[in-house]
């Protein structure tokens, strides 16, 4: 049996060329997302890292005495500490924290610059410094404790149990919907050939089946906690309230204290 020509002849199949630049661009963003969730070793020893209880309660009186303080020199005081933790850890965890608090102290800068052009109060020049070690100390203490031992802590201050289902179903969503989200777009780019002219086609393809898959995890989670007999209540017996390396933070805070008491005339 013969072939036919047209068989027979050989093909060089040339696509044109396309830009892929939005899907490169979600895809890329949404990794860098992932990666925040994703967990990291802490930069701590375990036996080292204080309890998140105790972590929390020192960052939530760190963050009041940063606020009201109006004296610089307890905010070098804080400064020279959080600079401290942050020579512990590694230059990409380092780069991670200091980016997003310089991006916030310039943008405070910027919507400050009129008041202080306009007025000469020395205070107004401190709130990028206050809002720097905000940002800073709340990264460092994120990155202390994988998110389940944080929400996890909250219920220690007698947070409503349905806050912190809400809280921490709604971080795992986030992490399991960015992952499909990010296979759906990897397979995507992979079988595009040529050149899409309806791009937007394309990507609600992506997002309607990312719809239907976080509609079935909801709905098999739900299954799940049934058949479990969930309750909707986190008990936190398995984790220790109080760890010997609180002291050391017991320690800072009251040192801490006493010299935002002393700088701002108190005693």
């Amino acid at each position: 049996m013969q072939l036919p020509d047209w068989l027979k002849k050989e093909e060089q199949y040339i696509p044109d060329k396309d830009r892929d630049y939005f899907i490169s661009r979600s895809f890329l963003r949404i990794t860098g997302i992932l990666a925040r969730y994703e967990a990291a070793a802490p930069f701590l020893p375990d036996r080292l890292c204080p309890s998140p209880m105790a972590a929390m309660l020192f960052l939530l009186l760190l963050l009041l005495l940063i606020v009201t303080s109006s004296q610089p020199y307890f905010l070098y005081t804080v400064a020279a500490l959080l600079l401290a933790l942050l020579a512990l850890q590694d230059g990409r965890r380092i780069s991670r924290l200091l980016l997003p608090s310089l991006l916030a102290a310039l943008f405070s800068l910027v919507i400050l610059l009129p008041a202080i052009l306009m007025t000469a109060n020395p205070l107004t020049l401190l709130l990028p410094v206050k809002t720097f070690l905000t940002v800073l100390a709340s990264g460092i203490f994120t990155g202390l404790y994988p998110w389940n031992r944080i929400t996890a802590a909250i219920s220690w201050f007698h947070v409503p149990q349905l806050a912190i289902f809400i809280l921490d179903t709604a971080l795992r969503y986030i992490y399991l919907l960015g992952s499909l989200s990010r296979e759906f777009l990897t397979a995507l780019q992979l079988r595009s050939i040529g050149k899409n002219r309806q791009k937007s086609k394309a990507m609600a393809g992506v997002v309607g089946n990312l719809f239907l898959k976080s509609q079935e995890m909801s709905q098999e989670m739900y299954h799940a906690m049934q058949c479990r007999g969930f309750t909707g209540t986190y008990p936190h017996s398995h984790q220790r309230a109080w760890q010997p390396a609180d002291m050391v933070l017991l320690l800072t805070a009251t040192a801490l204290l006493f010299i935002y008491l002393r700088l701002e005339m108190l005693l």
